[in-house]
């Protein structure tokens, strides 16, 4: 996933850098490299909830994103084992 778009109506050029910046940084810190893996459009998600929030802050914004991954991962972990 990329936040380069120039026609997106939601945030500037500038607003799409900064996102892109804390999903590159976040996806290096959970060792995605793998383009096609869905983590790293959940991943994008939670950079996105980060902005719409108001946080401009890419390293924040790479934080949120990676604790909401490993907590969804522990979720996802326990859900999947049998009582």
């Amino acid at each position: 996933m990329t936040f380069f778009d120039d026609d997106n109506p939601n945030y500037s050029k500038v607003d799409g850098e900064l996102m892109q910046f804390a999903l590159d940084n976040a996806a290096k810190r959970l060792g995605l490299s793998d383009k096609n893996d869905p983590e790293l459009n959940t991943l994008a998600r939670f950079v996105r909830a980060a902005f719409i929030i108001g946080n401009r802050n890419a390293t924040a914004m790479a934080e949120f994103a990676v604790d909401a991954v490993i907590m969804r991962r522990k979720r996802i972990g326990a859900d999947t084992i049998a009582p």
